[in-house]
């Protein structure tokens, strides 16, 4: 049995949640660990500690602006990465990863920010220059509590191909700056390494069962990552299966620098699998950048959005998290209590003491080249409440995409 195989077998359901938010990240509560008029919980301890660091002189985090120079046309071909170690257990490293989302710096004294916390007294406190990431201060530690080892499972799945988010890179000329370039998100329902360095046809694939994939009668290789590989993505994640028309895509991305930066469109669900569920992750005001590195991979991509909490409460229901349930009401009431953004950015003339409804989160990955083969099909997300309960629901996705979760 893989490595991934076992470790994913003995996560609890709300394990599941936190394992499959690769990209994003997700809580899993134990309900030993919160009680009511406790005293200080480890979320008060984790919003004092960084409300208390002193970050010095202040600017504003952001992803570096796009080239002056007009687009020159120039296309190298198709660049696809995989994106490989993931940052879950980020320690004090939070303060660095992400992005200012909010443009705003919230720190002592002044606290400045654009919505009003809607379980405690003052906001979480920002990272380096305005960082926004409750995810990689407050979240995750308690992630780590529960279901220690966490970010070894994640990274586990990841190094054998099933399910990793892939970026798709195309009218790239090439060179440290592109004021044009076009990027597509997609998700691997597996990966294998190829016959041979110079062999530039995929190989025949036989998918007989959810980790049961055959080449020639035998068991397909493990991905070798050594930017010949060969990734299947999901059919669903295109209109029609048809790969010339990706559901998510920045055709106004760039390259400066040395780094591409793209957005991706609000509210369209990005899919991470599990074993036998899933988890639809639905961001607002996403960004992912990426260092592009001299030997061709992406040697940092930074993935930094807003994650409203009635989506990330939503998809608690496909893992087994259920409305009304002890682990459901600590989920929420947790959640509340250390919201840092509005699902939507403030804007200029909106009210300042509005609720927070959303999460800030910053990630990293590595990206490393490999190459689309194809489409396949991926199994559809259900509602493991209903599931439970002896009815079957597709808990599917809004909006333009219907795709569903590979169980790969």
């Amino acid at each position: 049995m893989p490595t991934y195989e076992r470790a994913t077998l003995v996560l609890t359901r709300a394990g599941a949640l936190a394992a499959t938010c690769s990209l994003a990240g997700c809580i899993v509560y134990d309900p030993k660990l919160v009680e009511r008029d406790a005293g200080p919980s480890t979320i008060d301890s984790a919003v004092d500690a960084a409300s208390n660091f002193d970050a010095g002189p202040v600017a504003s985090h952001q992803p570096p602006t796009r080239p002056g120079t007009p687009d020159d046309g120039v296309d190298v071909g198709e660049v696809s990465f995989g994106l490989r170690m993931v940052s879950l257990d980020q320690g004090d490293g939070w303060r660095d990863i992400g992005y200012d989302l909010d443009r705003r710096f919230t720190q002592a004294p002044t606290y400045d920010t654009e919505c009003r916390p809607p379980g405690i007294p003052r906001p979480p406190g920002d990272g380096t220059d305005g960082i926004d990431n409750v995810f990689g201060a407050s979240l995750y530690p308690l992630v780590e509590i529960t279901v220690p080892g966490l970010e070894d499972t994640a990274r586990a799945a990841q190094e054998e191909g099933f399910g990793l988010p892939v970026i798709r890179i195309a009218g790239w000329n090439g060179t440290p700056n592109d004021s044009r370039i076009r990027t597509v998100i997609t998700t691997s329902v597996f990966t294998t390494s190829a016959d041979g360095v110079d062999d530039m046809t995929p190989p025949v694939v036989d998918i007989r069962g959810p980790r049961d994939v055959l080449i020639g009668g035998a068991p397909a290789p493990l991905p070798a990552w050594d930017q010949h590989d060969w990734t299947w993505v999901r059919s669903d994640s295109y209109v029609g299966g048809d790969l010339s028309r990706p559901i998510i895509s920045d055709d106004n991305a760039y390259v400066s620098d040395g780094v591409m930066v793209t957005r991706l469109p609000s509210g369209v669900d990005i899919l991470f699998p599990a074993m036998d569920t899933g988890v639809l992750v639905r961001l607002t005001d996403a960004i992912a950048t990426g260092v592009i590195a001299a030997d061709g991979n992406l040697s940092t991509i930074t993935v930094a959005g807003r994650w409203s909490i009635v989506d990330l409460l939503s998809t608690a229901e496909n893992v087994g998290i259920c409305r009304g349930s002890t682990e459901y009401n600590i989920l929420e009431g947790q959640l509340n209590r250390i919201a840092d953004v509005r699902r939507e950015p403030w804007q200029p003339g909106d009210p300042t003491d509005l609720d927070c409804d959303a999460l800030s989160l910053g990630v990293t990955f590595v990206g490393t080249r490999f190459r689309v083969a194809g489409l396949t099909e991926g199994a559809d997300v259900v509602s493991q409440c209903l599931t439970d309960a002896g009815v079957t629901a597709d808990a599917g996705s809004s909006g333009s995409s219907d795709a569903g979760v590979d169980a790969r």
